[in-house]
């Protein structure tokens, strides 16, 4: 298990785990900021705009099923994240939202520490 840091984020004025993160597509790449979601158990979920200007590769199609249970299909599209020093090939999916998220399967293999109290984030 990888024992050096990775990544630092923080927790902002809502209390949600907050992150820097790189997405890479066939055209170009953007940094910005995402949430760390641990009830999303995806890679990565980006808005429309943003899968647009790097030029993601539309891949297939899945079913998620939504907090509220409902269940939905969405198209999913290959880019690769950037996170501090470490790359991933990983699965995007899109949203109408303003926000991305970072979902579990990303994280696999890391330690995520989310220190309520410093309000901060780390990836190890």
């Amino acid at each position: 298990m990888p024992s050096h840091l990775i990544a630092r984020g923080y927790i902002n004025a809502n209390r949600l785990p907050r992150i820097k993160v790189k997405v890479i597509g066939g055209r170009a790449s953007t940094s910005l900021e995402a949430i760390i979601d641990t009830g999303f158990d995806g890679d990565l979920c980006i808005p429309i705009g943003i899968a647009v200007q790097v030029g993601l590769e539309l891949v297939g199609v899945t079913r998620i099923e939504l907090a509220d249970g409902t269940i939905k299909r969405e198209l999913v599209f290959l880019g690769a994240v950037q996170l501090g020093k470490l790359r991933r090939d990983v699965e995007i999916l899109l949203t109408e939202g303003k926000d991305a998220l970072i979902g579990t399967n990303l994280l696999r293999n890391l330690i995520l520490t989310i220190d309520f109290t410093k309000e901060t984030v780390e990836i190890r």
